[in-house]
């Protein structure tokens, strides 16, 4: 189980056996990393072989945390540099830092050719996660609200986006969502598509078409509705994906409609509105034996959403709607 929160590294729960159990940060390989460099501003490298206490010199602060120079949330960052690539492991001051090299360099030379990696205590860490197509998708950061990363396929810890190689089908990719505003991602879903709620919208992203999978470069993002998500886990049910609304009040259902040729988003929560008029804090599913939805609301009364629906060759009926309450023990 992988546990994301912008402000913690990722973390990976294991369970090897039955009473065995570990929880321990995730050591992502070569990236994700955050815009190349585009400044006169040049890192140099005491050396650029593998190894560990390598000093690093900056020759300014521009280009570096929006011209902060080197923090010391910087520390356990990812740094690309050259050919290879290394690990920020103590900052001296705004332009010197120690890094361990994961990977050559290749060159110990003063280079402009250099990045900074996205997931850090100074950029925000992930805070939506899924897996989609043998990919480990992560979202959500705090300097990129609205960009997603997706792993290389079948390697979920592996970030490489080969920068600067020929790209392959398989390697990793980062892709922000380009829209009229700036929405941070709040929940990501994997259907018969990956959807992805943001504060302003929900999208669906896809390999262009119906059995391609998603590659570094047919990757596909349409908008599909309007309604923007609350900043709460939204819960995959059949091929449909209940959400809650920004306000926190409606629960919609996402869902592919051939009336429209395209997902569409209705209220749940029409019959009886006033229930859930307190905000909700948390949803979640149960699936037998009767198909219910539980949300806790926010004056802590539990709630509850009957919910089935069937699919036909033409649209999406929902048989029954309507919400029960009761105190939460």
């Amino acid at each position: 189980m992988y546990i994301t929160h912008p402000e913690h590294e990722v973390e990976k729960l294991s369970r090897t056996a039955h009473t065995s159990w570990t929880l321990t940060d995730v050591d992502f390989t070569n990236g994700p990393y955050m815009d190349a460099n585009i400044t006169t501003t040049t890192l140099n490298p005491a050396s650029h072989t593998v190894g560990t206490g390598v000093a690093v010199v900056a020759s300014a602060i521009t280009g570096i945390n929006s011209g902060s120079g080197f923090l010391s949330t910087d520390v356990g960052r990812l740094v690309q540099f050259g050919d290879g690539y290394g690990k920020i492991t103590a900052v001296t001051d705004t332009l010197n830092i120690t890094i361990t090299i994961i990977k050559d360099l290749g060159s110990s030379t003063a280079s402009a050719n250099w990045s900074l990696g996205s997931f850090s205590d100074t950029t925000g860490h992930p805070s939506c996660v899924t897996f989609f197509e043998q990919r480990l998708v992560f979202a959500g950061t705090t300097s990129q609200p609205q960009t997603i990363f997706f792993s290389k396929s079948g390697d979920y810890e592996n970030m490489d986006a080969n920068i600067g190689g020929t790209v392959a089908d398989d390697d990793a990719i980062i892709y922000t969502i380009a829209s009229n505003q700036v929405n941070a991602i709040r929940f990501m879903t994997a259907t018969r598509t990956l959807i992805i709620g943001t504060a302003g919208g929900e999208f669906t992203v896809s390999g262009g078409g119906t059995d391609n999978a998603i590659t570094p470069t047919n990757i596909l993002i349409k908008k599909q509705s309007n309604h923007g998500a609350a900043n709460v886990d939204a819960i995959a049910v059949g091929n449909a994906t209940l959400f809650l609304q920004r306000a926190k009040r409606k629960i919609r259902e996402l869902a592919y409609n051939f009336d429209v040729d395209g997902y569409i988003a209705p209220d749940m929560t029409i019959l009886a509105e006033h229930i859930s008029e307190g905000g909700l804090t948390q949803m979640a599913y149960q699936q037998e034996p009767n198909q219910v939805i539980y949300a806790v609301r926010g004056d802590g009364e539990l709630i509850g959403l009957t919910y089935k629906f069937t699919i036909t060759s033409y649209s999406i009926n929902n048989l029954i709607r309507f919400l029960l309450i009761c105190h939460l023990c």
